[in-house]
């Protein structure tokens, strides 16, 4: 072999090495450049990319899909977990629609965070003419703002939510911080009129109530807890006789049963916000426009249990 042929054949090696080695920098670059997002998102999220899903799609309960979806009677319906966020069932989620005393959960949020539970709360006569005779109050009654909204979400008492009105100087008054309150949780669907919930003016949808469900856990859980209260006993501040006021929420005996509110009127028809206890997770029911919501969370709380396997 001559020494020109053999010098071609030594050039071409040399070239081909030098690809072969700029190909393999190109891969290797492009595989580090994927390990650096990968380390990004996972500063940011506390997870890396590959495991997120993954992990995320052990926690979630499984559905078993041999069972169908039920039929509601109800104009709206929303079931979440409030700590995997798992949607478990929903219908007509954005339908606004009259929430009666459901709307007393946000009075209570106004009193804790804009009135104070230390405060004092007069109980007038104009009190006691609301509609309604639950509280059993007896004008010129005075009681600290905490004991007021117990008697408030137990007895769904009409005339502690009025009071409650007054004393920030009327119904205009505390409507107006119903509305900073609603903007705050980001409840962008509700409209109040009042405290009690007597005016079909206040509406929500089962999405909001499910933004007011998550805010009341992270940041009130004592007004949940209240709630779950089957009596409580209270005195005025300015009387030294003392009653005992009733839960009247049917789900009050259940185990399950982590506290909420009903609403009920002619116009709203029978309306529930409540939390139960389902496979190691908080589950958050809205049903809005029922004509049985006992009937109907019960069938729906059957349908969760035998529709989805939990992961324990």
């Amino acid at each position: 072999m001559s020494l020109r042929i053999q010098a071609l054949i030594l050039a071409l090696l040399v070239v081909g090495a030098i690809g072969i080695t700029y190909v393999y920098d190109r891969r290797a670059t492009g595989s580090e450049q994927k390990a650096d997002i990968a380390t990004i998102v996972s500063s940011e999220t506390g997870a890396s990319l590959s495991n997120t899903g993954e992990q995320d799609r052990r926690k979630f309960p499984k559905r078993k899909w041999e069972i169908l979806d039920p039929a509601v009677d109800a104009e709206a319906v929303m079931i979440v977990s409030l700590d995997s966020q798992f949607p478990f069932f929903n219908y007509q989620t954005y339908k606004q629609w009259p929430i009666a005393s459901i709307s007393k959960l946000i009075t209570a949020t106004v009193v804790a965070e804009d009135i104070g539970y230390s405060k004092r709360i007069p109980v007038t006569a104009t009190a006691i003419a609301t509609e309604g005779l639950a509280g059993d109050f007896t004008s010129g009654e005075v009681y600290k703002a905490d004991d007021l909204v117990k008697i408030m979400l137990l007895t769904s008492s009409n005339d502690a939510a009025t009071a409650f009105e007054e004393s920030v100087g009327g119904r205009e008054q505390f409507v107006a911080l119903l509305k900073k309150k609603l903007e705050a949780i980001g409840m962008t669907q509700t409209t109040m009129a009042d405290a009690s919930g007597l005016s079909g003016q206040n509406q929500s949808t089962a999405n909001d109530l499910i933004k007011l469900s998550k805010y009341l856990m992270a940041h009130h859980p004592e007004i949940i807890e209240w709630t779950r209260l089957q009596s409580y006993m209270v005195q005025p501040i300015n009387d030294s006789k003392a009653r005992t006021v009733y839960n009247i929420d049917a789900f009050v005996t259940e185990t399950r049963f982590m506290g909420g509110k009903t609403g009920t009127s002619p116009e709203a028809r029978e309306n529930l916000l409540a939390f139960f206890s389902f496979g190691g997770e908080r589950l958050a029911f809205i049903i809005l426009g029922s004509h049985d919501r006992k009937g109907e969370t019960e069938k729906l709380l059957n349908w969760v249990r035998t529709a989805y396997v939990f992961n324990q």
